[in-house]
C-alpha cells in the first residue's frame, strides 16, 4: 500500500492561489503546510500565506535567488485553468490530507501487530482515527472528572487569589482620577469579551454600531494592549484611523480625516501635537484594520487565520458588517444565509479561541432580519439605539443630575448569557469625536 499522494492537486491548487483572489482565501482558510508533501510546494505555499495579501507568480520569483524555486513558480503557475479546476483540486487535496493520516495510522499499527493483542490494537487504531475528527485536537472534547477535579480546585484558588483570571478582554478601564473609561455594565454582564463568544452589535444605519465597534477596538488595543483585526466592508482606512484616534487626541474626528484644524494659532500648534502623540499610539497599537467591500464569508475565515498565523497573536475581532458579507453559491434565502454566516462566525470564536464583534443591520421596524435563528448561536446580542422620551424618567432617577444632559444613547441588552440585569445601559456618545462611554 502505498501512502497516498497527488502532486497534481498540490500545482493545482498553488496555481490557483497564485491567480485568484477567492482561491487564494480559499486555501488560507482551510489547508496548513502539511498538505503539502513536496520541499517545494511547501515552501511556495508558505510564503504564499505569510503575507498582507495574494502574491503573483512574478511576484513571488522576484523573491527568490533559487533557480529550483524560480522553475517551480513558473510551472504552478502555468497549471491555473478555472475556479471548478481549482475548487475540485481543493477538495481532492484535503481528501488525499485525510486518506494521508489514515495510511500513518494504519502504517503504525501494522508495525505493532506481533507485540500487541487485538484488543490493544483496535483501541489504539480507534483512539487515533477519533483524533482525526476532533478539530485542532486540544479542545477538551470530554472531560473526566476524575482526571479533571485536581486541575479545576487549583484553578479555582488561583481565580480567588486573581479574579482578573477569570476575565475576558476588560470592556472597561480605570483611567485618571479613578474614573471608568468604557462599559462597566458590559463587564458585569459578560465578565469581559471571552475567547469563543459571538457577539452581535446591532443598530440602525448611521445609528452609531461602527462608531461603537471602533470606541470596543480602541479600548482592547490603544488603551490596552490587545491584537485585534478590525474588517470593515464600507470605510475608508484613513476614516477609520480619525475616528479611532480622534478622542486619543481630544479632537473632532473630521479635523483629522480632512487635515483642518479649527481654533486660533495656539489651539492649533496644541492640537497638532496632539494628533502627533495620538499617532505614535497608534504606531505602538496592536491593531490591524482592513476594507474589503466584497467580504465572502470564506475570504474574512482566510483573513483571520492569516492575521494570526503571521503576527502570532489574534485576541478578538471586529466583523463590519454581516449584511455585506455572502457564501459563495450560496443557493437558499437571505436569512438562511445569514444564519449560516452566523453560524460559521461563532464556530470561527471558537477556533481561534478568541471573541468577534458581528455588527448587524436592524430594519426600520427596529429588528434585524432573520434575527431569530442568529440569536441562537450569539453569545451575546447588544441593540445600540438613541435614548427617547421613554428614558427620561429612568435617567432622571439614576444618573447624577451634572451628567444627564450628555446622556443621547443606550445599548439595549437582547441576549447576554451571564447576566440577568434588564436595565439599559446608558451612553454619552459625542459624535464629533466618536467616543463612546458609559454614564452610570
Amino acid at each position: 500500500m502505498n501512502k497516498p499522494i497527488n502532486t497534481d492537486y498540490e500545482i493545482s491548487v498553488l496555481g490557483g492561489m497564485m491567480n485568484n483572489n477567492d482561491c487564494y482565501y480559499d486555501s488560507v482558510a482551510q489547508l496548513t503546510e502539511d498538505h503539502f508533501t513536496d520541499e517545494m510546494t511547501r515552501k511556495v505555499f508558505n510564503k504564499l500565506v505569510n503575507g498582507d495579501s495574494r502574491k503573483s507568480a512574478n511576484m513571488l520569483i522576484k523573491s527568490t535567488d533559487d533557480p529550483k524555486e524560480k522553475s517551480t513558480i513558473r510551472v504552478l503557475d502555468g497549471a491555473w485553468k478555472n475556479v471548478d479546476e481549482f475548487n475540485f483540486s481543493l477538495k481532492g487535496l484535503k481528501h488525499t490530507y485525510d486518506k494521508r493520516q489514515l495510511f500513518h495510522i494504519l502504517n503504525k499499527a501494522q508495525n505493532r501487530f506481533d507485540d500487541s493483542n487485538v484488543e490493544e490494537l483496535t483501541g489504539s487504531i480507534l483512539d487515533e482515527i477519533s483524533n482525526l475528527y476532533e478539530g485542532d485536537g486540544d479542545s477538551e472534547n470530554i472531560v473526566v472528572a476524575a482526571e479533571r477535579a485536581p486541575q479545576a480546585l487549583a484553578e479555582f484558588w488561583d481565580r480567588m487569589n486573581n479574579p482578573n483570571l477569570a476575565k475576558g478582554l476588560p470592556y472597561s478601564i480605570i483611567k485618571d482620577k479613578g474614573l471608568d473609561m468604557g462599559f462597566p455594565s458590559l463587564d458585569e454582564a459578560f465578565y469581559g469579551a471571552h475567547g469563543g463568544d459571538l457577539i452581535m452589535i446591532a443598530a440602525q444605519t448611521g445609528k452609531g454600531k461602527t462608531g461603537f465597534a471602533i470606541n470596543l477596538a480602541r479600548l482592547f488595543s490603544i488603551y490596552q494592549e490587545y491584537h485585534g483585526y478590525y474588517m470593515n466592508t464600507e470605510m475608508r482606512i484613513h476614516e477609520m484611523e480619525a475616528r479611532l484616534l480622534a478622542p486619543v487626541a481630544n479632537v473632532k474626528a473630521n479635523e483629522i480625516f480632512r487635515g483642518k484644524l479649527e481654533g486660533n494659532q495656539t489651539e492649533r500648534e496644541a492640537k497638532e501635537k496632539r494628533i502627533s502623540e495620538a499617532f505614535n499610539s497608534y504606531m505602538k497599537s496592536n491593531i490591524y484594520l482592513s476594507r474589503i467591500p466584497d467580504l465572502p464569508l470564506h475570504k474574512a475565515q482566510g483573513l483571520a487565520n492569516q492575521i494570526k498565523n503571521k503576527y502570532k497573536r489574534l485576541d478578538y475581532l471586529v466583523v463590519d458588517y454581516v449584511g455585506r458579507m455572502e457564501i459563495a453559491g450560496f443557493q437558499g434565502n437571505t436569512w438562511d444565509e445569514l444564519y449560516h454566516i452566523t453560524k460559521t462566525l461563532k464556530e470561527l470564536a471558537m477556533r481561534l479561541d478568541i471573541p468577534i464583534f458581528m455588527l448587524a443591520q436592524r430594519n426600520q421596524a427596529g429588528d434585524v432580519e432573520g434575527a431569530k435563528k442568529m440569536m441562537n448561536e450569539c453569545d451575546g446580542v447588544l441593540y445600540l439605539e438613541p435614548t427617547s422620551d421613554d428614558d427620561l424618567n429612568y435617567i432622571e432617577q439614576n444618573v447624577m443630575r451634572e451628567y444627564q444632559n450628555l446622556v443621547n444613547y443606550k445599548i439595549i441588552k437582547k441576549k447576554v448569557r451571564r447576566d440577568d440585569n434588564p436595565a439599559p445601559i446608558y451612553l454619552a456618545y459625542d459624535l464629533a469625536r466618536n467616543f463612546i462611554n458609559e454614564v452610570r
